[in-house]
């Protein structure tokens, strides 16, 4: 699923490998959580999501089910695409709303239930 350009960078905190690759222009940072359980989809995207700054970026979350209390959270914040992928597996695809994101509370990286 990642392209052979993408490499890994340190997020500090995440508890899953996070890529950056560059495609058609725009600068993608990727991650799986598909193999988590809770908290760690919602901290890791979390995390992704602080880093997501412009327009020219997107945040790519790979997940075993739709994170339902991240969306809660985040949903009116950012533009969210979501793709079923094989093995019942979830891609989703956040992009930056040019002064909507920027509003958004990341601080809180856990979900309530």
């Amino acid at each position: 699923m990642l392209p052979d350009t993408a490499h890994s960078f340190t997020v500090q905190d995440a508890t899953v490998p996070f890529f950056t690759y560059e495609a058609q222009g725009t600068s993608y940072i990727y991650f799986d959580t598909s193999a988590c359980i809770p908290p760690e989809p919602m901290i890791n995207a979390m995390l992704a999501l602080e880093l997501l700054d412009s327009v020219t970026k997107k945040v790519v979350m790979i997940n075993h089910r739709s994170p339902v209390g991240l969306l809660a959270k985040v949903e009116k914040f950012y533009d969210i695409e979501t793709t079923q992928l094989e093995e019942g597996k979830l891609q989703l695809i956040f992009s930056y709303k040019e002064g909507v994101s920027d509003q958004a509370d990341l601080s809180q990286k856990q979900c309530a239930g």
